[in-house]
């Protein structure tokens, strides 16, 4: 069975940015060894983000049938959630709540990103924190390099309670 796993937006960002480039965490997608889940929410946040004026002037990868190729592709190969209950409520960054929902609800077994406040969110002891670890005990905070070297490593699934 393929892990459960949610993306934050700028792995997307960085994916689409660099078609040349195909990291490993979204090679692990393309080869079944990991369970990409989506949400409505954060598809429609990843293709926002793709559409920016500034972001695309950034990144000249991002013309808007790339981008739509990209989503329909990642949609795709992604297992996609329509009904996600908002269970964890993060009061310093409320806009990320829903990428922990999805988490909780989809049952990942990792969270992957690049961003440090939700990196730490896994270490510190905030009311958060401790409520995530409640709501998702099997769920596991890393930044793409360490997912990487787990997905070279043969990724051990970081199973059941």
């Amino acid at each position: 069975m393929s892990i459960p796993v949610v993306y934050d937006t700028m792995l997307f960002l960085q994916a689409a940015s660099r078609p040349d480039r195909t990291h490993a965490t979204f090679r692990a997608i393309r080869e079944r060894s990991v369970t990409l889940c989506l949400s409505a929410r954060l598809l429609a946040e990843v293709r926002d983000v793709l559409t920016r004026a500034e972001v695309r002037a950034k990144f000249h990868a991002l013309v808007p049938e790339a981008v739509d190729a990209f989503i329909e592709d990642i949609a795709g190969l992604a297992s996609l959630y329509d009904v996600i209950p908002a269970v964890f409520a993060w009061p310093a960054h409320p806009d990320d709540d829903h990428v922990f929902d999805l988490a909780i609800h989809a049952r990942a077994r990792y969270l992957v990103t690049w961003e440090t406040r939700i990196l730490n969110l896994a270490t510190t002891a905030s009311p958060a924190a401790q409520t995530l670890r409640q709501l998702a005990p099997n769920l596991a905070i890393i930044n793409p390099k360490a997912f990487a070297d787990l997905i070279r490593a043969g990724l051990p699934d970081r199973e059941r309670s």
